[in-house]
């Protein structure tokens, strides 16, 4: 469809949402991929280049057959699965032998609409398998020819055109913020795509506003919530950056304050604090997320660190008793 053909329908539709909105444009290549913070592991590589896919504590193995078909286990398992995060292990291992796998499995999905399972369609899963998508293009698209790569795109602006579609019904909280982010992404990392850089950014500010409380800490009052918005929310200023494109205020100031409110949380033994939600279960890659946001943390936080102690926005108090110290909320 033209884009006279979206913007004839969208001022006959007369909706608050129009079509030419909802629909991203034509992209035709990759200006650049961001960074994955999370930690990889290239031995999982040799895991999945065997067919053996374990997620969320549950092993499936293909047995020949595509992953894509088998019935998963467990919604957590499958969360997993079509978030596309464990490509970053095939990354890892680095190898011809990982990139032709990664993007065998990729081809699969995009090439197989029979997939698209509701839980693939969830916003969160979207917004995950984009930027995981973007975050890992070096790897899939390393050793590929130009067929390939055009599939690719037309499969990830497939992908970028539902995520802005189910924009539409996203609960409110800390679900809304991995979206915006996706869609902040999509808008910079993709050609033709700066049209809707400045209605990307301005919605992620206005929602940062609205998460972030002025202490740093997340409305929910979960440490975990901090965790997995620094680990896409730091690699998304460096994309900024990169385009040579202002990172907005509100994207700067919140990883700013966040950046203490997260030492807060931590014990002396580098753990998290665990309440309000902050557990392995409802955050199964915190470990991950740990190490990656705490370790930027360290060391590109410009924010004030002598006081820690107390954080009235969020509720939270840290008691010291050497060598222990005991966040409080």
């Amino acid at each position: 469809m033209g884009r006279f053909a979206r913007n004839m329908i969208a001022r006959a539709s007369g909706g608050s949402v129009t079509l030419s909105r909802l629909w991203p444009g034509r992209t035709d290549r990759l200006i650049i991929a961001p960074h994955d913070l999370r930690t990889a592991d290239a031995t999982r590589a040799a895991e999945i280049y065997a067919g053996r896919f374990v997620f969320a504590g549950k092993i499936v193995t293909c047995h020949g057959r595509s992953i894509f078909d088998l019935e998963p286990p467990s919604e957590d398992w499958e969360v997993a699965l079509l978030g596309f995060g464990w490509l970053r292990h095939l990354r890892a291992a680095d190898t011809a032998l990982t990139r032709a796998n990664a993007r065998s499995l990729v081809d699969d999905w995009i090439s197989n609409p029979a997939y698209k399972r509701a839980v693939g369609r969830r916003a969160d899963v979207l917004a995950r398998r984009v930027i995981s998508l973007l975050s890992q293009a070096p790897l899939v698209l390393g050793d590929t020819d130009g067929k390939f790569y055009r599939r690719y795109l037309r499969g990830l602006t497939r992908e970028i055109r539902y995520l802005r579609y189910t924009m539409l019904d996203i609960p409110d909280g800390v679900p809304r913020l991995p979206v915006l982010i996706a869609l902040c992404y999509a808008s910079l990392c993709l050609a033709n795509q700066s049209r809707h850089i400045r209605a990307a950014t301005r919605k992620l500010s206005d929602e940062l506003q609205r998460q972030i409380l002025p202490d740093g800490g997340h409305i929910s009052r979960n440490p975990g919530a901090l965790i997995e918005l620094l680990i896409d929310l730091l690699p998304l200023r460096q994309t900024f950056a990169a385009r040579n494109i202002a990172p907005p205020p509100a994207l700067l100031n919140a990883i700013d304050r966040m950046m203490p409110m997260l030492r807060f949380f931590r014990h002396g033994d580098g753990s998290f604090a665990m309440f309000n939600g902050m557990g392995s279960a409802p955050y199964p890659r915190r470990a991950d997320g740990e190490h990656a946001a705490y370790r930027f943390s360290a060391a590109r936080c410009r924010s004030d660190d002598r006081d820690h102690g107390y954080r009235p926005a969020a509720g939270g108090e840290r008691q010291s008793r050497r060598p222990r110290r005991l966040p409080l909320v």
